[in-house]
């Protein structure tokens, strides 16, 4: 597996979004699996303005 740096920030919001979904389901759900499954959301999601937001400062 790739490894590639995340700020801080990132990683405790992923984090924080792991920690509801092991809540809501209560099933075991490892912080690299809903990393890979919101990296795979924000793509379906990124439209060609996304491209002009990249380097502007994160949301």
């Amino acid at each position: 597996m790739t490894t590639k740096h995340i700020k801080d920030s990132t990683w405790r919001k992923v984090e924080k979004k792991t920690v509801e979904a092991v809540i809501e389901t209560k099933t075991n759900i490892k912080e690299t699996q809903m990393l890979d499954y919101l990296i795979t959301l924000g793509l379906k999601n990124f439209s060609e303005e996304d491209y002009i937001k990249v380097n502007k400062k994160s949301p």
